[in-house]
């Protein structure tokens, strides 16, 4: 992998494991299914620090719009995530559910940072490598993961803009 494929990598890896309306497996499937399988391993690693780095973004953002909800100034009112909050971390991130569940939660609790990230990157890991290895044995033409990430950038992107064109304006009601 060059360094401009893995800075479109990374980039990509980031910008798709936050609440943008694009998933992450067509980008993991485009850069790592012809790879060997070390090479993939480390794909998937990296993957995983991609998702863990979107987790810290995802954190920030819905901080900013937490104070928002409650005011500025007034952190004390939030609540700290507990277990369960980390555990649905955990599940939405092993298991091949959306994870708007977790985003959802975001928006009423404060993880710890850190802590946040290191749980959705260890999970995504394993998630990561079955999925390579489950594309593997389709035995798919290399541009097929390629084909994948455009169709699902495209269809996220009409979803996206298909949602802002349905607003009702404010001074309709």
């Amino acid at each position: 992998m060059s360094w401009v494929e893995l800075a479109s990598f990374i980039g990509l890896g980031i910008l798709t494991n936050t609440a943008f309306p694009i998933p992450f497996e067509p980008v993991l499937l485009a850069f790592g299914s012809g790879l060997p399988g070390s090479s993939a391993l480390l794909v998937c690693a990296l993957g995983s620090l991609c998702a863990a780095g979107g987790a810290l973004v995802d954190a920030a953002c819905f901080g900013l719009v937490r104070r928002g909800q409650w005011g500025a100034g007034s952190q004390g009112r939030e609540r700290l995530a507990g277990r369960n909050f980390y555990l649905l971390a955990a599940a939405a991130g092993i298991l091949p559910v959306p994870f708007t569940f977790v985003r959802a939660a975001l928006l009423r609790v404060r993880p710890r940072p850190l802590l946040f990230a290191g749980i959705v990157g260890a999970m995504r890991f394993p998630r990561y490598v079955v999925t390579i290895q489950a594309w593997t044995a389709l035995a798919l033409p290399e541009w097929a993961g390629w084909a994948l990430t455009g169709a699902a950038m495209v269809i996220g992107l009409e979803l996206r803009n298909g949602m802002r064109r349905r607003r009702i304006p404010a001074g309709a009601l």
